[in-house]
């Protein structure tokens, strides 16, 4: 859903600016105009490359109020009433957009779950799946809560994950300044200074005196070549067939794969076991689970375990076929499976992926910081001896 940018003027002659989703500008202005407020200007709020914004709601905004409904529910009060104090969301325009639709679908009579289904890009299939649960059980709440662990575990992971990452872009985006400043101001000097000298200078000196030479050319020619690429990887892996050749290649590289596994046998365990202790039948979870994988190449093999699955075969064992799932989780299928608590080995699959997981970021971590000091000390030092060498032989240069 788009976002706009409106300015409005209130009844009491209060000029305001705001953002907001709405489906068309046409909708958002009479439903404004059904405020009272007289508008002076909508505009559709840009979308970089690299974010499409408006398109979901951020997965903190979600948490916070689906813990509010399922709060309010879990008190007593019906679906209008807690979703009448849920509306205030001005930090998600989103959901500040979406929920007063959802808020009236629900007062002319229809599910929550239907009225929500309208937004399947705010409303994910195992939410969904969680109102429908809760709708067929009388007992929203619960079903709810459970969803609530399941998106806390998912949205810690997720943090933890991205947080792994930042130190490393920061490592690397001061490399890249300081090789700049030296490329920049300080080898150009080294470079008029030598030229004075009209000497035979050593071999690696000449080869990073015509890197300075060249220096803003170069970042030109890779600035555009690093673009093209990523412009081509974008529009590819947008396609289905790169994307799942995408997200086959991050399962299967030796360092992405070794954090991509964990996080997938994770995903799909949690997700599986949050569908199957709310009642969902194994094969409708499994299709739900499968649609809301994001890796489209593991949904692909689940999708192969779900035909045999409805062929007969047991979950594990189809899971093993699939390769879906290291040899240990497979075992602990099999006995949930034949102890009739497979909800709960899910559940343990998940813990263990993710402790595994959280372990493998960590020493990742510990790794990382030494090693990639150790190059940048490396780098940048063997830059500076490089442009110190003629005047190491400074004798041999006059002479």
């Amino acid at each position: 859903m788009p976002i706009y940018i409106y300015k409005a003027v209130t009844p009491q002659g209060r000029e305001l600016t705001r953002e907001t989703a709405a489906p068309s500008e046409e909708e958002l202005r009479l439903e404004l105009e059904g405020q009272g407020l007289l508008l002076k200007g909508v505009r559709k709020k840009r979308t970089t490359l690299f974010f499409a914004a408006g398109q979901r709601a951020r997965p903190d905004d979600f948490l916070q109020c689906n813990q509010e409904l399922a709060t309010l529910l879990k008190a007593g009060l019906t679906v209008p009433e807690a979703l009448g104090l849920c509306l205030d969301h001005p930090e998600s325009p989103v959901l500040s957009a979406v929920l007063p639709k959802v808020l009236e679908d629900v007062k002319n009579g229809s599910a929550l779950s239907a009225a929500c289904a309208r937004y399947p890009k705010v409303f994910d299939g195992l939410y969904l799946s969680s109102l429908l649960t809760g709708e067929r059980t009388g007992d929203l709440a619960k079903p709810l809560m459970r969803y609530q662990e399941y998106l806390r575990r998912k949205v810690v992971l997720q943090n933890k994950v991205s947080q792994a990452m930042v130190y490393p872009l920061f490592l690397l985006f001061v490399l890249g300044g300081v090789m700049a400043l030296l490329f920049t101001f300080v080898m150009p000097r080294f470079v008029a200074l030598y030229a004075n000298f009209n000497a035979v200078l050593p071999w690696p000196t000449q080869v990073l005196m015509t890197i300075v030479h060249h220096f803003p050319l170069g970042v030109a020619l890779a600035g555009a070549v690093f673009f093209s690429l990523w412009a081509f990887g974008r529009f590819w892996v947008s396609g289905e067939k790169g994307r799942f050749y995408w997200d086959e290649a991050k399962r299967k590289l030796p360092l992405v794969g070794w954090f991509t596994r964990p996080f997938l046998v994770s995903q799909l365990a949690r997700t599986l076991s949050t569908l199957i202790s709310g009642g969902t039948p194994l094969v409708e979870a499994l299709k739900v689970t499968r649609d809301s994988l994001s890796n489209r190449a593991y949904a692909v093999r689940l999708n192969g375990a779900i035909e045999k699955v409805m062929e007969g075969e047991s979950f594990s064992r189809a899971a093993a076929l699939g390769d879906l799932l290291p040899p240990s989780a497979v075992k602990l299928a099999e006995v949930g499976e034949a102890s009739g608590q497979l909800e709960q080995m899910l559940e343990e699959i998940a813990h263990s992926a993710e402790y595994v997981l959280e372990n493998r970021v960590q020493r990742a971590m510990v790794l990382i910081e030494p090693i990639f000091i150790l190059l940048s000390g490396l780098l940048i030092g063997a830059v500076i001896v490089v442009m110190y060498l003629p005047i190491i032989h400074l004798t041999d240069i006059v002479k």
